[in-house]
């Protein structure tokens, strides 16, 4: 508006010069003529010319600037309050522009404002993740005179292992059972839970319906821990269950110790971490519910079918599960003979038992009644991205030894942020 104002201002003054000059050759015209008519007495007077005029005075020019002048000023006056009013408005707008670059540069500074107090409470806590760390580290050093001695442990673990008062004559199922349920609770994504904590010692944990049983398992192993009291609960766990399939004819672990133990205060894990043998929420296709919980650990299909071997071992009881009856005729041998039986025996739906009907939860009983499978166990063979891999171990004990052992020491490692004391592995082996 303001360059409108100024484009009229100077329009009307060009008009007003464009006057004066017409006015000043209408003059000067009007000279001439005079002069003309006058031309006779103009000679006369010759001989007595007039004296010039005065300088300053002669032509128009100074008259025509002067009225230049007159237009211009007239012009400015005349639009005075426009070209006052624009020159307000141009203030106003660079004010304003300087007020909202100000109110922009004050919410990039709240902006990083808020990041640094934010980063705050993470920062202090990698600290202090740096103080607990150099500790640990002391203590280590300090306490490297009272190394544990893992060959005398495991040694221990061998002796506590048959026991012809339990179950099929051994410990060792519910050992490795002990070491699976521990480590099994591990989260890849929030990077909680796993064999490092010991935490089934502690409510609400060790009260889980899928841990029902092994407070068998923890107390027997209390005196190789009070005779070791260097070695914490976490390996102790590991360890024996590692030990308990080698013992059994499993293959060779590559196992290393340093996990650490939680007290009682650490963050509780929540409830269902750990697999239902219904398939829980997924009763129709029970190997969807394997795939939720071994997937959240970091397992893929074939690793779920291989770990899932590990039922060659052991029994379901009644009293702890509800499930009841071993799932191979050799509960205390490690072997590749849970898969052959899954595909060469017919399984059907267990109704009775002794002699009485079954009220226990579904599961699937062989012709004679002597084995069974869980719901999630049958998924296996029912799942036909699966079932090829059941096949390969039923048909190579080899292939499945050798995956178990990589399988089994992947889950054991889960959750250890980091390895404490002397960095190295043990190869024990099966005893002679």
């Amino acid at each position: 508006m303001f360059s409108q104002a100024l484009l009229r201002s100077r329009v009307v003054q060009r008009s007003l010069l464009a006057a004066s000059r017409r006015q000043a050759a209408l003059s000067k015209r009007s000279k001439r003529n005079f002069c003309t008519a006058k031309t006779s007495e103009a000679t006369a007077k010759t001989a007595n010319p007039a004296p010039p005029p005065p300088p300053g005075n002669q032509g128009g020019g100074s008259g025509m600037y002067l009225i230049g002048l007159a237009a211009l000023a007239g012009g400015g006056y005349y639009f005075k309050d426009e070209i006052s009013k624009q020159l307000g408005i141009g203030a106003e707008k660079v004010k304003s522009e300087i007020e909202i670059d100000s109110g922009k540069l004050k919410e990039e500074l709240d902006k990083v404002e808020a990041k640094i107090k934010a980063a705050v409470p993470v920062i202090e806590e990698k600290v202090e993740e740096i103080k607990t760390d150099a500790k640990e580290t002391v203590k280590d050093v300090v306490e490297g005179a009272k190394e544990v001695d893992y060959d005398a442990v495991r040694a221990a673990i061998v002796d506590i292992l048959d026991a012809d008062d339990y179950d099929d004559g051994s410990y060792g199922p519910v050992l490795v059972r002990l070491a699976w349920h521990s480590a099994g609770t591990y989260d890849k994504n929030t990077k909680k839970g796993g064999s490092e904590g010991a935490a089934m010692r502690f409510s609400p944990e060790s009260a889980w319906d899928a841990n029902a049983g092994l407070h068998v398992a923890r107390a027997k192993l209390e005196p190789i821990k009070a005779k070791f009291p260097g070695i914490t609960y976490s390996d102790l766990w590991s360890l024996a269950g590692t030990v308990a399939i080698e013992e059994m004819g499993g293959p060779t672990f590559k196992w290393r110790p340093g996990r650490k133990d939680h007290d009682d205060s650490h963050e509780k894990l929540p409830d269902g971490l750990l697999p239902d043998a219904d398939g829980r929420d997924k009763l129709d296709k029970p190997s969807d519910h394997l795939r939720d919980i071994f997937y959240r650990m970091g397992f893929n299909d074939k690793e779920i079918v291989c770990l899932s071997g590990a039922h060659a071992l052991g029994r379901c009881h009644e009293d702890r599960s509800g499930f009841w009856g071993p799932w191979t005729y050799a509960p205390t041998t490690f072997s590749n003979e849970y898969y052959r039986l899954l595909l060469e025996e017919r399984w059907s739906k267990k109704r009775t038992h002794k002699g009485g009907e079954w009220k226990g939860p579904e599961q699937y009983e062989n012709p004679s009644g002597e084995l069974m499978m869980l719901p999630t166990d049958m998924a296996l063979v029912w799942d036909e991205k699966m079932l090829p891999y059941v096949k390969e171990y039923a048909a190579d004990e080899d292939k499945f030894m050798a995956d178990f052992a990589k399988a089994w020491i992947k889950l054991q490692e889960f959750g250890v942020k980091k390895f404490h004391g002397r960095r190295r592995y043990y190869f024990f082996g099966p005893r002679e």
